[in-house]
């Protein structure tokens, strides 16, 4: 007696409608992202005199380099994720860099001793700076919010007038001189501190943060009200989601990046840079959006952007390497945004 097997329902047992684990991680954009990255180094690493750019030290600055804006992306994943957004985190990282290098200062000792780079109480001021830094951030943060809510504006023209307005209290903190000689303890313990001599640790903190930070998205309800808030704020205040206080919860934990990243920056090169991060939100824009985060909200990828922050770091140090100007990475950061943008709204094309 022979028996006869039924193709189709063999074949549906087979065929899955669920996209297995090795599919969805090759169809990532993560994972797109990444090789991107390769790509990328293997070139600068070809056209740079004697493969320098594939040396260790370089790695190490390339990891150092990219730290700090794969923190701010992180941070702008879940406003964009949200529908928010965020103009005035460089003003943010400056404003905080220069309160925590004040109080460092302040603590340290005479001014007579920090001058000389010499501080007799080193630890107790760096502790304090830190969380000087962190607080300013989060106080913007909240400050940021707070109008958004009352004013129930945009949040691109309230971060655009406290992009002006946290410049100008850093401007008016310092009379517009960089807060310099901050104790070189800060540096060698963290600035510029490597893990087993190989890790730079901030960029290790960076990945910490990245990975506590896709797993509240992912796997939390915070990260359910994110995006539900992206998608429709109706919808979400019907299902019981209180908006206000979570744009303030979202903006606040932007703020609480700036001032973390702030105090990294002081950390490693030992004064502030109130004529930088000019850029700042416009690179960790473009990074989030190429990393799979949509710039109208209700998509959200952690891992994408924190893999493409690393993007503009490489294109910089390769150019820089290769001897090409300065002023070009304004250009680049431009056309990164550009391509940003166009990515993002073909997604949205193809979602429709």
């Amino acid at each position: 007696m022979t028996t006869t097997t039924d193709l189709p329902a063999a074949a549906a047992t087979f065929d899955s409608s669920e996209p297995t684990f090795t599919r969805r991680l090759f169809t990532s954009t993560a994972f797109l992202i990444a090789i991107v990255v390769v790509a990328l180094i293997i070139l600068f690493g070809a056209l740079s005199p004697n493969w320098v750019f594939l040396g260790a030290t370089n790695f190490r600055n390339l990891a150092l380099d990219s730290a700090q804006l794969v923190l701010l992306a992180i941070g702008m994943t879940f406003l964009l994720g949200a529908g928010e957004l965020d103009l005035s985190i460089g003003a943010n990282v400056i404003l905080s860099s220069v309160v925590g290098a004040k109080v460092i200062t302040a603590v340290g000792g005479s001014p007579e001793q920090v001058l000389a780079g010499q501080y007799e109480n080193a630890g107790i001021a760096i502790l304090l700076g830190l969380l000087a830094s962190l607080a300013t951030g989060l106080l913007f943060g909240l400050v940021n919010a707070t109008l958004i809510n009352l004013l129930r504006v945009n949040s691109f023209v309230v971060t655009l007038a406290m992009m002006s307005a946290g410049l100008g209290l850093a401007y008016i903190v310092t009379n517009g001189v960089n807060v310099s000689s901050l104790p070189r303890d800060m540096q060698r313990g963290f600035g510029t501190a490597n893990l087993f001599g190989v890790i730079p640790v901030p960029a290790l903190i960076a990945v910490a943060v990245g990975i506590i930070a896709w797993f509240v998205m992912t796997r939390l309800r915070f990260g359910v009200h994110t995006l539900a808030l992206g998608s429709s704020i109706r919808s979400a205040e019907r299902a019981g989601i209180n908006v206000r206080a979570h744009r303030i919860k979202l903006f606040m934990i932007m703020g609480g990046i700036c001032g973390l990243v702030g105090f990294v920056e002081i950390s490693r090169f030992l004064t502030t840079n109130i004529q930088g991060h000019q850029g700042d939100a416009l690179a960790a824009i473009a990074a989030v959006v190429i990393g799979g985060t949509s710039l109208f909200g209700g998509r959200a990828s952690v891992l994408g952007s924190m893999v493409a922050a690393i993007i503009p770091a490489v294109l910089i140090n390769g150019l820089v390497i290769l001897r090409v100007g300065s002023f070009y990475q304004l250009v680049v950061t431009g056309i990164i945004l550009l391509i940003a943008v166009g990515i993002d709204q073909r997604r949205r094309a193809q979602t429709k």
